[in-house]
């Protein structure tokens, strides 16, 4: 049986960094021409083609190359990456959409249910990437738990460091 580590070391990671990536090409301009929001008023400027090529293949790259190095004999590692990043922006788009129906433009917050938000915000990809990642895998119900608890403490912690260090604007 896979230990939590090795779960946090195939979904968490390759994330991470194409998190990181996927900032550094918004902030660059990289593929301008992909630069078409999906559905402007029901998700917002922010939601973009781009995103849908870019993270889900950064991603797929990163668990490949991840999954190379420390011998994780996955079966379908590109695939499984791909997936992954794919399920991470989905699960993103209903809370967008909430979010716009709701008057709260990209990076705003709902002045009635900011925390709601906020929570909704740290945990809805968090979720999707689990979910998935459950029903993929067949890993057990108690390690989706701490998966998507680790997942989304990560993904709050690092939205407050990049704040901090003014390199994201809101938290």
């Amino acid at each position: 049986m896979i230990e939590l580590s090795t779960h946090v070391l195939i979904v968490l990671v390759p994330l991470i960094l194409t998190s990181i990536l996927h900032m550094l090409a918004v902030k660059e301009d990289w593929l301008k021409v992909s630069r078409i929001p999906i559905w402007r008023t029901g998700f917002g400027e922010n939601k973009t083609w781009r995103g849908f090529i870019f993270v889900p293949s950064a991603n797929a790259l990163f668990l490949l190359l991840i999954s190379s190095i420390f011998q994780l004999h996955l079966a379908h590692p590109f695939l499984l990456g791909h997936i992954l990043g794919l399920s991470y922006l989905l699960f993103e788009l209903p809370n967008s959409f909430l979010k716009r129906k709701a008057g709260i433009k990209a990076g705003g917050h709902h002045r009635d249910h900011k925390y709601l938000f906020y929570i909704l915000d740290k945990t809805d990809s968090s979720f999707g990437v689990t979910l998935t990642y459950f029903l993929v895998t067949g890993i057990t119900l108690k390690i989706a738990l701490a998966l998507f608890l680790i997942n989304s403490t990560t993904h709050a912690v690092i939205a407050f460091v990049l704040v901090k260090l003014k390199i994201k604007s809101t938290f």
